[in-house]
């Protein structure tokens, strides 16, 4: 398991330093039979309710970018493989990503890129609205891709619509025009995705092969940490009492010291960190799209121990 003794380090904000705007989405909610993985969530109608959220991120060079895309209308549209589990989590989504983009005044026309945390049915969304924007990846979602619906009728994941522009990240210098950064806060790897410093997606493994966060710079050495499921509840990284199960990720050993890094990262004065089913959020009044994330991220870090 790792563990961490000493200081960690974030590039400084260099001369002229650029930032994004980052905006949460609610897409979506769920509402899990068990409390094991999302813990002490909103309750209603005996049972629980947990946000499935989608990101907005602005770029004033490069545009638009979205950081998963929640869930489906009305939970329609996925692999028949997913048809229980959907039916067993009672997907509750009258508004996709793109209706409630469009309702702030947002085109998915306008979208340039979307990364995928990873595959999983409550985070791909539907990629329709979006066919001229970057699919991006982590590598090893390329294996799960061997076997894709409806070419394999049991398969758990869409196969890319035609024409999709795909992007696999795999952490090397030629991974052009991103930077490698090794380490970057407490995670091994990350890359600079725009080359400037503002948005980082880091190698973040254990929960499914290909598992992604992201770092977004938001003002002057202040982030936000977009987490996915590295977790599925805030009591997992802060106090940090609980071990992520079997049940929930793919490979334990590596999930469990992903949430290491996670806890780490999370004790930094200078970063927010938000989970993709973080109820707690929602019930703190974390500002939904169109409001930014922006301010709201800077009155949390002064919120923090030692701040």
């Amino acid at each position: 398991m790792t563990s961490f003794t000493g200081d960690i380090s974030f590039p400084q904000d260099s001369p002229g330093q650029r930032y994004v705007s980052v905006y949460a989405l609610h897409a979506g909610s769920l509402f899990p039979p068990h409390v094991e993985a999302f813990g002490d969530s909103i309750r209603q109608s005996g049972s629980l309710k947990a946000p499935s959220f989608s990101f907005l991120v602005e770029h004033e060079v490069h545009g638009r970018l979205l950081f998963d895309l929640g869930l489906r209308k009305d939970g329609k549209g996925y692999p028949p493989a997913w048809d229980e589990i959907v039916t067993q989590l009672k997907v509750d989504c009258s508004k996709d990503v793109a209706d409630l983009l469009q309702e702030g005044g947002v085109q998915p026309g306008s979208i340039n890129s979307i990364v995928y945390s990873h595959l999983h049915f409550d985070h791909v969304g539907d990629l329709a609205p979006f066919p001229q924007a970057e699919l991006i990846v982590g590598a090893d979602t390329a294996v799960l891709m061997q076997k894709t619906y409806p070419s394999d009728p049991t398969g758990l994941w869409p196969e890319w619509p035609s024409g999709q522009k795909v992007r696999y990240v795999n952490y090397s210098d030629a991974d052009a025009p991103a930077r490698l950064i090794a380490p970057l806060g407490s995670f091994t790897r990350a890359l600079d995705l725009y080359n400037d410093g503002s948005f980082y997606l880091l190698d973040a493994p254990g929960h499914l092969p290909g598992h992604l966060a992201a770092l977004a710079r938001v003002s002057p050495d202040s982030f936000i940490f977009l987490a996915g499921d590295c977790c599925h509840h805030r009591q997992y990284y802060t106090p940090g009492v609980r071990l992520v199960s079997q049940e929930h990720h793919h490979d334990i050993d590596v999930a469990r010291d992903t949430m290491e890094r996670l806890k780490r990262m999370n004790k930094e004065r200078n970063v927010v960190l938000v989970l993709a089913h973080e109820s707690q959020r929602l019930e703190e009044g974390m500002p939904l799209f169109p409001r930014s994330l922006n301010e709201w991220a800077k009155e949390e870090m002064a919120r923090k121990p030692g701040a």
